[in-house]
């Protein structure tokens, strides 16, 4: 008897329910077709996005291309201002996507370098500066305060220099892939200024964290250099 009545209200919710959605079909019809133009849009989106992506990435490559063929070629050779003129042009169609995105960044990092190798300090710095600040989380953020730094000593601005490059220790740490070069400048800098014992500091420091590493790390070529400071001093 329980079953019986038990059948009897499951079929009654479903007269209920096959009624409602005989009664609202088109609703439903409505609402089906709509979820499935929006599933359209989105994978045609994702399609234009990626297809964007990977014409930026190949742009890239084409222009690192351009880039060692200027570096090959060298300022004084004969067709160079027209080369550099179509590589500039390639190169900010690229930045005009925006410096947060890696195709853009690197774009603007191999215009600085080409104002590096031309001796235009100011205009590579002024470049490496943006770079460093829109890429901070990635490789190019310390890579380009190293390079910022570099070019403020060659316009002879050391106290500038020292501060990029006590900002990427501070910044990213003393284990950082930069660290090592940027600890041996410091060191440096501080030698030519005649703060020995700054230098000697910093020096120190660098050797003891990358002359024979205990954490792990691999060993410096500067912590290396930073000894024979040492020694020197010590002499």
């Amino acid at each position: 008897m329980m079953d019986k009545e038990k059948n009897s209200k499951n079929e009654k919710v479903e007269d209920k329910l096959n009624s409602f959605i005989g009664k609202n079909k088109k609703l439903f019809l409505g609402i089906g077709i709509a979820l499935v133009a929006v599933i359209i849009v989105l994978c045609v989106a994702l399609a234009m996005v990626q297809k964007s992506t990977n014409a930026r990435f190949d742009a890239l490559a084409a222009l690192e291309g351009q880039h060692g063929d200027l570096v090959a070629m060298g300022p004084s050779a004969d067709g160079y201002a027209d080369a550099e003129a179509a590589f500039t042009a390639a190169a900010e169609e690229l930045t005009a996507a925006g410096l947060d995105k890696y195709p853009g960044a690197k774009a603007m990092y191999l215009l600085a370098d080409i104002a590096y190798s031309e001796g235009d300090y100011q205009s590579a710095a002024d470049m490496y500066a943006q770079i460093a600040s829109a890429q901070s989380g990635t490789y190019l953020g310390p890579l380009c305060l190293m390079n910022e730094a570099a070019c403020y000593e060659n316009l002879g601005d050391s106290d500038t220099a020292l501060g990029l490059y006590r900002q990427v220790v501070d910044t990213y740490g003393d284990h950082s892939a930069q660290a090592p070069k940027a600890m041996f400048s410091i060191g440096r800098i501080y030698d030519a200024q005649g703060q020995t014992d700054l230098a000697q500091a910093e020096f120190e420091t660098l050797t003891g964290l990358y002359l024979v590493p205990s954490n792990g790390a691999m060993p410096s070529e500067y912590a290396r250099m930073a000894q024979a400071y040492l020694i020197n001093y010590a002499d």
